[in-house]
């Protein structure tokens, strides 16, 4: 009788051994998976202006430690627009593009955050079959102010705008 207790504990050890090393296998694999998506992802063409979903914050810590990293996160965030101011300059980025020739610029303002902001349009070059524009956005949010330069190369195959990072 205690062989058999035995035999379904051992055997119960060696089932749970087997699980956390399956589990171990997927964490090597899925980390392995980000690490390389990392790597392929520097200056990449992507479709969302910066200054749309950065943070108006801009002194960072060096990140050495947990506590900068949190302390960093926290910076992010709280210098990060709401959704609707975030729309509000999205929607002046892209008018900044599609009808604004170098000099121009366009302005945008939340009377209820007091968030604001303006695009211009440095300059325009030709690029391939298309042309790129290079933009200089501010945004003040909460206080903070912030000025991004921005590249955007128009797609002459489906006519859409993406940033070089």
């Amino acid at each position: 009788m205690t062989f058999g207790i035995m035999a379904r504990k051992l055997h119960n050890v060696a089932l749970y051994v087997l699980n956390l090393m399956g589990v171990g296998k997927l964490l090597i694999i899925l980390l392995t998976s980000l690490a390389l998506v990392g790597c392929g992802t520097t200056n990449d063409l992507v479709y969302n202006s910066h200054s749309t979903y950065g943070s108006t914050n801009n002194d960072y810590s060096s990140t050495g430690s947990v506590f900068n990293i949190a302390s960093n996160y926290y910076k992010w965030n709280v210098g990060r627009m709401n959704k609707y101011d975030r729309k509000q300059q999205e929607q002046a980025v892209f008018y900044a593009l599609n009808r604004l020739a170098p000099g121009e610029t366009t302005e945008w303002f939340n009377g209820n955050t007091g968030a604001h902001g303006y695009v211009q349009v440095a300059s325009t070059y030709p690029q391939g079959s298309g042309y790129c524009k290079i933009i200089y956005s501010q945004l003040v949010y909460r206080g903070q102010e912030r000025t991004f330069s921005e590249t955007a190369c128009i797609n002459a195959v489906d006519n859409s705008w993406r940033f070089v990072r």
